[in-house]
């Protein structure tokens, strides 16, 4: 288990509404950590401390409720684990730069008139899943390039084709990422194509499929999951892509040129959802 994952543990814990929220020492003991290390890493992966994380995911799901409902702020304030209006007010306002009142006045986030830190209340909506810093070491593969119109639907079907054909392996690695007319790495929105890649095992051939080298270098990675059922159009996946670009910027990050990105699929935790690690190379 990596430590991403480890952290992801505790996150998961951090989540379930049917619990109160974990203290620190709960949260290093879901990560199968010692609570000094948990606390070094938690913030590494994340970028915020375990009590400022816990912070942001209730003033976001009360943001939400002073947008969306009537309730009054007092009711609101002790859903979201506060003993009195004026410590949520405090705690609101020191997060957003405004006080709920004045949030739920103006209409929510979507007011211009507002600070511009209630984009963090975006951020804190959606759970963290964090970036942490990998080393992907070279590695063979075969590759399955399609083209518009459905590109990755039609290059899938060839990976699985070609997965279909071999005896057992070892567990395989499968990346994908959009490609140019010339199979090269797309950045544009107007891509060409689709590229996955197989991981091959030692002294295996690609057989009829291409057999491409993956350079090693180093990634900032991040995790995503979601439907397609629910979001036909894969607007989850955008949104994890520029979530990744803000904690790139963040964390003052040098995405390497020419920039280098893939996304692996891995076992979802949901049936029907997919899961995707999200890979862009940095500096070393």
């Amino acid at each position: 288990m990596t430590i991403y994952e480890q952290i992801e543990r505790a996150v998961d814990r951090a989540e379930r509404a049917d619990l109160p929220p974990p203290s620190q020492a709960e949260g290093a003991r879901e990560a199968g950590m010692g609570e000094r290390s948990f606390r070094s890493w938690f913030w590494a992966v994340t970028g915020h401390t375990w009590r400022g994380y816990l912070t942001g995911r209730r003033l976001a799901t009360a943001a939400a409720e002073l947008e969306a409902t009537d309730k009054p702020i007092l009711e609101i304030a002790l859903d979201a684990g506060y003993e009195t209006h004026e410590a949520f007010s405090r705690a609101f306002a020191r997060a957003f730069g405004v006080s709920p009142r004045a949030y739920r006045r103006r209409g929510g986030a979507m007011d211009p008139a507002l600070p511009a830190r209630l984009e963090k209340i975006e951020l804190y909506g959606e759970k963290f899943m964090g970036a942490i810093i990998k080393e992907l070491g070279a590695m063979r593969a075969a590759y399955f390039d399609a083209f518009q119109p459905n590109p990755e639907d039609k290059a899938r079907l060839l990976l699985k084709e070609w997965l279909a054909s071999r005896p057992e392996k070892s567990p395989r690695r499968v990346f994908g990422h959009n490609i140019n007319a010339d199979g090269t790495v797309c950045l544009s929105p107007e891509y060409a194509g689709y590229r996955f890649y197989a991981t091959l095992a030692e002294g295996e051939s690609a057989g009829d499929a291409g057999e491409t080298l993956i350079r090693a270098g180093t990634f900032a990675v991040t995790g995503i999951e979601g439907s397609f059922a629910e979001d036909p159009e894969g607007k989850w996946i955008g949104q994890g892509w520029r979530r990744m670009n803000d904690m790139v910027a963040q964390k003052g990050y040098r995405v390497k040129a020419p920039p280098r990105w893939f996304e692996e699929e891995l076992e979802p935790r949901e049936p029907g959802n997919l899961r995707l690690d999200l890979y862009l190379e940095i500096e070393r």
